[in-house]
């Protein structure tokens, strides 16, 4: 009885951890962050946008201490950031953006990824982007962005 417990606990529970190996999920959720990072590179907004769910939030790594709670507000933020990023620029791309050490987790219909940028000298700058599988692909549910100083002893 303990063996056919243990079993039916590990087929009903295992969507609950991580997918350690390679799956087709992974190629769509590193395909979904590509065009993700080549919306935000190239400011082209609306394939930016489409890239999240309209209940996402979002954590900016400086200068907005708040959380973004849902696409009114998240939108509002993120086009005074394309702005000042444009900067009077009219050629894309404005940006380089290069996730180094991506980390994608699978839980079932929930993809966690881990990235770091080097956009900032003397800080390490952190991302971690929540995304859902949808009808309409994988969609972002939760962008937390944040920097820490580079200390000795520390990358």
């Amino acid at each position: 009885m303990r063996v056919a417990s243990a079993l039916l606990f590990l087929l009903i529970s295992s969507p609950v951890f991580p997918q350690t190996q390679f799956t087709p999920a992974h190629s769509e959720v590193k395909d979904a962050l590509a065009n993700f990072v080549q919306a935000f590179d190239n400011l082209d907004w609306e394939k930016f946008r489409l890239a999240f769910s309209d209940d996402a939030t979002v954590f900016y790594p400086r200068g907005i201490p708040e959380r973004a709670n849902g696409r009114a507000e998240f939108e509002k933020r993120f086009k005074v950031v394309f702005d000042q990023i444009r900067g009077g620029e009219t050629v894309a791309p404005y940006m380089d953006i290069q996730p180094k050490d991506m980390n994608v987790q699978l839980f079932g219909n929930i993809a966690i990824a881990t990235f770091h940028l080097d956009d900032r000298a003397g800080f390490v700058n952190r991302r971690t982007i929540v995304l859902n599988k949808t009808k309409a692909g994988w969609k972002i549910v939760h962008l937390h962005a944040s920097e820490a100083p580079i200390t000795r002893g520390n990358p």
